[in-house]
């Protein structure tokens, strides 16, 4: 069982010697504990295969069930996107950084063990600076909730380490506590938008950031 390297940070800021670190196990294949703007996520490189299959079979992730990803911006996004619908591009304007996630075609580089047979992938750049930062350190990050699956989400460092064993690194911000991201799904080709799940971004904000009502569930 590797050993756990923490860091207990005052601020959401990573130093260079850090964000290295991070960076060099990322592209390693390890799996790191990271906080975003809801909760802690156990991540590793979306773009690795094998460390993402890694990471669901640490989780009991079930095979049918994709993974989401954070992205440390819009030109990330797009970059393992298949497209890029206007209201992505919109929502994304009014609401990114921050607890939006946006369900876009997945694009060639997303490795099967992350999509589990989708043709589409949910993407946010939290308003976490710590999460982007990793996200622009190594390239695209898987970010599910560092919990085993079935189990409530966890909002400590500690709690995560006891879910993640394998886990290698791990960034304490302190104890946490969110509501989940708003899920939109902006994958039909007619533009219609859908809430998949409510959450932080109310259905209103983004209604009047669009211009027109959506559809729900």
């Amino acid at each position: 069982m590797p050993d756990l390297k923490r860091y207990d940070l005052k601020t959401p800021e990573l130093s260079s010697d850090q964000e290295r670190e991070a960076a060099e196990r990322l592209f390693d294949g390890a799996l790191v504990i990271y906080p975003t703007d809801t909760l802690y996520a156990i991540g590793c490189r979306a773009l690795d295969g094998v460390a993402v299959l890694h990471l669901r079979r640490a989780k009991g992730r079930e095979a049918e069930k994709a993974l989401p990803v954070i992205v440390a911006d819009v030109a990330q996004a797009r970059s393992i996107a298949a497209s890029w619908p206007a209201a992505a591009q919109r929502l994304a304007e009014v609401f990114w950084p921050g607890p939006l996630t946006l369900v876009v075609p997945a694009g060639p580089k997303l490795p099967l063990e992350l999509l589990a047979g989708a043709s589409s992938v949910a993407m946010r750049a939290p308003a976490s600076r710590l999460a982007r930062t990793l996200a622009r350190a190594a390239g695209p990050l898987v970010s599910t909730s560092a919990n085993l699956a079935g189990e409530p989400p966890c909002a400590t460092v500690d709690s995560a380490a006891a879910a993640f064993p394998l886990a290698t690194l791990a960034f304490d911000v302190g104890a946490l506590a969110g509501e989940p991201s708003t899920i939109v799904d902006v994958c039909d080709p007619g533009g219609e938008v859908r809430v998949v799940r409510p959450g932080r971004v109310s259905v209103e904000a983004i209604e009047v950031a669009l211009g027109r009502p959506l559809r729900t569930g």
